[in-house]
C-alpha cells in the first residue's frame, strides 16, 4: 500500500492562495492537468458506500503536462475506522488513446458514472511539497502526500504531522482532511 494522502478543501480564491503561499516563500514548481473517468459494472451507485464504489471501479486517467499520457488505473483503498482513506494501492497500465479506451469500457458495458477534471499546481518550500487542485464544478483542494520523512511514523502521527503543516499555511480550510473529491462531486450532482 502507498502512504497516507490528506485532501482538504480550501475556501480562499486561487489568487489569494497563490499570494499567501508566495508570501511564505513557497514556489510553484509544477503544473499539470489530471482528468479521471470513473467506470464500474455497478449501474445504480446512489445507495452504495464509497469504499464499495471505488473498489469496484476502473479509471481512465488523462495526465497532461507538456505531453499527454493516458492510463487505465485501479485503486484499492484502505480505510480507517471512521471511513477515511489512509492508504491506497494503485495499479496502472499505459494506453495510447483516451477516446479508444473510453469507447472500449463503454462497449464492454461499464458505466461511466463520474468525470473529475483537476488542474493541479504543485508548491514547494524546503522539504514541504503539496498540490493545490482546482476541481471543475467542485472547488479548490490541497492534497498532501506522505513523504519519506514519515516512514517510521504511525498513521496517527503522520496525520497529525501533515495536518500541522497544512494548518501552518494559514489558508481557510474545511475540517475534513480526507475529502473524497469523486464522492463529493457525485453528491453535488445528485442535488
Amino acid at each position: 500500500m502507498a502512504g497516507m494522502e490528506i485532501t482538504v478543501q480550501v475556501f480562499n480564491s486561487f489568487d489569494e492562495i497563490k499570494a499567501i503561499l508566495e508570501n511564505q516563500g513557497f514556489k510553484m514548481v509544477e503544473t499539470f492537468q489530471l482528468n479521471d473517468w470513473y467506470f464500474s459494472k455497478i449501474d445504480n451507485i446512489d445507495d452504495i458506500k464509497f469504499i464499495d464504489i471505488i473498489n469496484n471501479s476502473l479509471l481512465v486517467r488523462q495526465i497532461i503536462t507538456d505531453v499527454e499520457k493516458v492510463q487505465i488505473c485501479y485503486k484499492k483503498k484502505q480505510l480507517d475506522e471512521l471511513g477515511n482513506v489512509i492508504a491506497e494501492e494503485k495499479i496502472t497500465a499505459n494506453t495510447d488513446s483516451l477516446q479508444h479506451t473510453i469507447d472500449i469500457f463503454v462497449a464492454s458495458g461499464l458505466n461511466n458514472y463520474c468525470v473529475v477534471k483537476n488542474s493541479s499546481y504543485v508548491y514547494k518550500k524546503d522539504k514541504i511539497c503539496f498540490a493545490i487542485q482546482l476541481i471543475e464544478n467542485l472547488g479548490i483542494f490541497l492534497e498532501y502526500e506522505e513523504d519519506e520523512s514519515m516512514t517510521d511514523m504511525t498513521e496517527k502521527e503522520k496525520f497529525s504531522h501533515i495536518r500541522a503543516i497544512i494548518n501552518s499555511l494559514k489558508l481557510k480550510t474545511g475540517n475534513d482532511y480526507f475529502c473524497k473529491k469523486m464522492f463529493m462531486l457525485l453528491n453535488k450532482q445528485k442535488g
